[in-house]
């Protein structure tokens, strides 16, 4: 007997949908591109439990005849192309036809449609793929689709969905690419009964970048618009004080369809080259408006994935687009000067005077051991922050700054204060991360046996000890012992945190915030003390200790996308990563002058690392030079 079967058609149907219905974010996808390729001009999400359990788009665009409402559900069928030529000029967002039936293979979905010529609406009934109910139905002009029970039949598909609050943050971010590609379209999004975003689809872009990002992005982006009758590049992008660690808010789009480009990526990013900082990344609302017989647009069935006919003029045309939008309006961020309760000495801008606070953060030998100062509040704040609502702090709670004149004069002088508090561990904590190694600096020894020579183009410590020369890179060297005390601290559940009196708010996309809300338990266990805080953003009232205040915005958002980059099962190394970046950050930098105290109380650290000597990420911290080869290089010794 032959072993060579032909699948049962329903069978076919469940595994061609894993191309299409990856997760719930997959089902609006295209139940919205159905509804905007239907022409309407509202279109209401509603979901549940991540739309997972329930999921509902109700547009009011022509609707589907009743002759046609069988045909829907069936694989390869669709109004959008009749014969292969059409491939190679399609103007719709769908066209596979296989949507509906991909869905309907997976899910318990009902339809109901109505034409402006119908008298009433059709409602049709499909539970795994088959078709249960035909009937009529009162409801105004166009199509609601319901889908419920998501992967029901498929239990192996449900195990790989993520909890609730990350899927509907997925759904979340195709909503906002909608709502970014489609201005002229109001798009209305409930989740859980509660109404998370509305756009007034009034054709603005700008009006719809307010609705996704803020009110801070709307008024800090600049237009773009080049191109010729083949390709057009229009949209707006982003001035430097918008600019992310990350490319989570760069949105490209070809002929209102979302994309990913690499082409359009590295045209934007060349645009900008030398004007913005080195490791930031522009923010971008890109439409490329290409003639359909110049983009193939059939590459993959999730559609973001496109060919174009000629890669190098989308380069140039974006690449060109960006530049002139920058060359006639430099980029010059916009500074409000925050407004403060008056007192009785005014505040005066010019008096103020921002000097360099001192990095290291380890005991001095001989003297009374103090912590760091606290990092200078500057009395100004970039567009992209938000003003924070205010903030009740605990009573025992310690803060570490203050806004008044006295405290800018005596600023110097005012030491960090250190909260030690322990934090709640995720429940896997325990099961998947080592314990730390027992590395406890040793005290400094009275009788030290190395001299310092000097200090070295302000980043190598050049000591002289026995017969060898020591180079010490004093970033390295700070940086292990950063993380060697982080981990320490991971360990022990104590993590070392300075307060902020003066929050820090930061905006995320939906997924970042879906992420961080899941695992507010994790970044604690790291030394922020973070809270969700409207509807895109989150609010830093504390921030692990030796962080500069103007880099715990940006140093939060790379952990985030950092964390959400790892394996998620894997604990311990989404923390080791985290704890890297963390003593990166909060390490003294090279080309900064320390004091002769602050050498010896980095190198005293440096010497009590037995056997360590690289930093987090494989480079060195210490190299030897002996007095033998020395005088070989001097030819003394032949």
């Amino acid at each position: 007997m032959g072993k060579i079967n032909i699948l049962d058609a329903s069978v076919a149907n469940m595994i061609a949908a894993g191309e299409v219905v990856e997760r719930p974010a997959s089902v609006v996808k295209e139940l919205v591109e159905n509804a905007l390729d239907a022409g309407a001009s509202e279109i209401t999400i509603e979901i549940k439990n991540g739309g997972i359990s329930y999921i509902r788009v109700t547009d009011n665009g022509r609707g589907i005849d009743a002759g046609d409402v069988g045909l829907a559900f069936m694989r390869h069928a669709t109004s959008k192309i009749l014969e292969a030529k059409d491939l190679e000029k399609i103007g719709t967002l769908g066209f596979r036809g296989e949507a509906l039936c991909s869905i309907a293979a997976v899910a318990r979905v009902s339809m109901t449609t109505k034409t402006a010529e119908a008298k009433n609406a059709v409602r049709v009934y499909i539970e795994g793929g088959e078709m249960e109910d035909v009937g009529e139905a009162g409801a105004p002009d166009g199509t609601t689709v319901e889908v419920k029970n998501l992967f029901y039949n498929t239990p192996a598909r449900m195990k790989f969905l993520k909890k609730d609050t990350t899927e509907a943050g997925y759904i979340t971010d195709i909503v906002e690419k909608f709502v970014l590609s489609h201005p002229d379209v109001s798009f209305r999004f409930i989740n859980n009964g509660k109404q998370v975003l509305f756009s007034a689809g009034d054709g603005s872009m700008v009006n719809a970048i307010y609705t996704v990002y803020g009110k801070d992005y709307a008024r800090s982006v600049l237009p773009i618009d080049y191109g010729d009758s083949v390709i057009r590049a229009t949209g707006y992008i982003g001035k430097s004080n918008i600019s992310r660690p990350n490319r989570r808010q760069q949105s490209f789009f070809v002929n209102g369809r979302s994309i990913q480009s690499k082409t359009m990526t590295a045209a934007l990013e060349e645009a900008y080259k030398n004007q913005i900082m080195i490791g930031k990344f522009p923010f971008a609302v890109i439409d490329l408006l290409v003639n359909p017989a110049f983009v193939d647009v059939n590459v993959h069935p999730h559609k973001t994935e496109v060919k174009f006919s000629d890669e190098r003029k989308v380069f140039d045309t974006v690449y060109w687009a960006v530049k002139n939008a920058l060359y006639e309006k430099p980029i010059v961020p916009h500074v409000e000067l925050a407004k403060t309760t008056p007192k009785k000495e005014a505040y005066k801008s010019e008096e103020f005077t921002a000097e360099r606070r001192p990095y290291i953060q380890v005991p001095i030998p001989g003297q009374t051991e103090k912590a760091a100062p606290a990092p200078r509040v500057q009395e100004y704040r970039y567009q992209t922050q938000q003003a924070a609502a205010p903030v009740q702090e605990p009573a025992q709670k310690q803060v570490i700054l203050e806004k008044s004149t006295a405290f800018l004069q005596e600023m110097a002088e005012t030491p960090y204060q250190v909260q030690n508090e322990p934090v709640q561990q995720p429940s896997e904590q325990a099961e998947d991360t080592p314990a730390a190694p027992s590395i406890e600096p040793q005290p400094a020894s009275e009788n030290m046996d190395y001299k310092i020579v000097g200090q070295l183009f302000d980043t190598y410590i050049i000591l002289e000890r026995g017969d060898e020369a020591l180079l010490i890179d004093q970033h390295a060297a700070h940086e292990r012992l950063n993380y060697e005390q982080l981990r320490r601290d991971l360990a022990q559940n104590t993590p070392r945190v300075q307060s902020l009196l003066s929050p820090v708010v930061v905006d995320l996309s939906a997924p970042e915030l879906s992420y961080v809300a899941e695992n507010l338990e994790r970044f604690a266990a790291l030394g922020f003390d973070a809270s969700e805080f409207g509807k895109n953003a989150v609010l830093i009232n504390g921030a692990p200790m030796g962080i500069a205040y103007e880099d715990i915005g940006d140093l939060f958002v790379e952990l985030t996308g950092q964390m959400m980059a790892q394996n998620k099962q894997i604990i311990s190394e989404t923390y080791e990563y985290a704890l890297y970046t963390i003593a990166c950050k909060a390490a003294i930098k090279a080309n900064h002058r320390l004091s002769e105290a602050e050498i010896h109380a980095l190198v005293d650290e440096v010497f009590a690392l037995d056997g360590i000597n690289t930093c987090p990420h494989g480079r060195p911290i210490t190299i030897s030079l002996t007095k033998r080869e020395l005088e070989k290089q001097f030819k003394r010794i032949v």
